[in-house]
């Protein structure tokens, strides 16, 4: 091979080493899905435990002690106002109401008769012994009475509507004065005590809306309204307790149960939400991958709570309508490559979704090093009905090769 063939091949050699060396160097595209993030409606909800109270109850009680005599209704019967429950043996103070009755008839005979008399003679009596006479009119008029409502303490009779307990004595048996014979509850409405944290007081108020769910009727939620909020902290739990009336019909809901109690604060409240698998964290960092036509830019978020639907609230650093990276983005760095293979527009959502305050707080979220363990929920969420978002328009179905850069394109304010 003469000298001039060798040093074309040199020439040739050269020129192709650095075309070589660049697309050996050249990355692969990093293939990428988007979704376009947006706000959705949640109601703000506390969830706390409480316990099913009677608005009516009594434990009912002779104001005499005597022999029972009668007892006119069983265990557990249902009562009207009025109804009376039980006696007891009046026979003496009977004979003194009759004592009394005759006292006071006797004296408006008399009195009845000096005034007859008196039309007819004028000076047949002194002034004073007229006097005399009406006033023994009253006084059988007070003993009377005081006897009439002694027999009273005989009886036993209804103060309301309701249910009663089951007798502690039956008939023949001799009961103490003030000792309890049955109770009667009226179950229709009851209520549900329970406490909300200090930090909660200024949402609470009377008339907003709480469902109650019992453990005797798991697939049954039961509405109510509260109807009184304390107007001061408890000194000893710190708490502020809440009473809320709850239609109870069918009786399902007893004196004494537990209830897990959801009261509703606000509805409506909107807030943006970004999927938890685009959020990524360094250190404190918290931050997202957001793609636009001009490329892909690097931006950090303040996360608030968890959806528990595969979604969290974004407090700071996004807008409506960004599209920020879900798949892939754990490989990007400056400058790289990438391939977006789908496009997911705002997702649509059939439920308002309701922000749920637990008893306990929970920790603030917490994103680790990498995209699959997502923040710890701050307090639990649970979805319900939601206006649905306005979708923004798909990119094009053919793939982009785009290069991240990290010059920020949204401005949080």
């Amino acid at each position: 091979m003469n000298k001039k063939s060798i040093s074309n091949i040199l020439l040739v050699s050269s020129l192709m080493s650095p075309i070589s060396a660049a697309i050996a160097n050249e990355q692969a595209p990093v293939p990428v899905t988007i979704e376009t993030i947006s706000t959705r409606s949640f109601e703000d909800v506390i969830q706390e435990v409480g316990k099913i109270n009677a608005i009516d109850s009594a434990a009912l009680t002779f104001s005499a002690g005597e022999k029972i005599t009668a007892i006119h209704f069983k265990d557990g019967d249902a009562v009207k106002k009025g109804d009376l429950i039980a006696e007891l043996d009046s026979t003496k103070a009977k004979a003194d109401f009759d004592k009394a009755k005759s006292s006071l008839g006797l004296a408006k005979t008399k009195l009845a008769r000096i005034q007859n008399l008196l039309a007819k003679q004028p000076d047949a009596l002194s002034p004073q012994d007229v006097d005399e006479m009406k006033e023994e009119v009253n006084l059988a008029k007070a003993d009377f009475s005081q006897k009439k409502a002694a027999l009273g303490d005989y009886q036993i009779i209804a103060p309301f509507n309701g249910q009663l307990s089951s007798f502690t004595q039956s008939i023949g048996s001799h009961i103490a004065a003030s000792t309890t014979l049955v109770s009667i509850y009226n179950l229709n409405p009851v209520e549900v005590k329970y406490a909300i944290s200090q930090n909660d007081l200024g949402k609470a108020a009377k008339g907003q809306t709480v469902t109650v769910t019992v453990e005797a009727f798991k697939e049954a939620t039961f509405e109510g309204v509260v109807d009184y909020v304390a107007p001061a902290v408890d000194v000893s739990s710190g708490r502020v307790e809440i009473h809320a009336r709850i239609d109870n019909p069918d009786n399902h809901l007893a004196p004494g149960m537990f209830a897990n109690v959801k009261q509703l604060f606000h509805k409506g409240n909107s807030h943006l939400v970004v999927p938890q698998n685009s959020v990524l964290a360094q250190n404190d960092e918290r931050y997202v991958w957001l793609y636009s036509n001009s490329g892909t830019t690097k931006q950090d978020v303040t996360l608030g709570k968890n959806t528990n639907d595969g979604y969290v609230i974004v407090n700071a650093g996004l807008k409506e309508g960004d599209q920020v990276i879900t798949t892939g983005q754990q490989k990007l760095e400056i400058n790289t490559p990438i391939t977006v293979i789908n496009h997911k527009p705002a997702a649509k959502k059939s439920a308002v979704p309701a922000l749920v305050t637990s008893a306990v707080e929970k920790s603030k979220p917490a994103v680790s090093e990498t995209s699959k363990a997502m923040p710890e929920p701050e307090a639990k969420l649970t979805p319900e009905p939601v206006e649905p978002s306005a979708a923004v328009a798909p990119i094009s179905a053919k793939s982009t090769s785009v290069m991240a850069n990290e010059t920020p394109t949204n401005e949080v304010n």
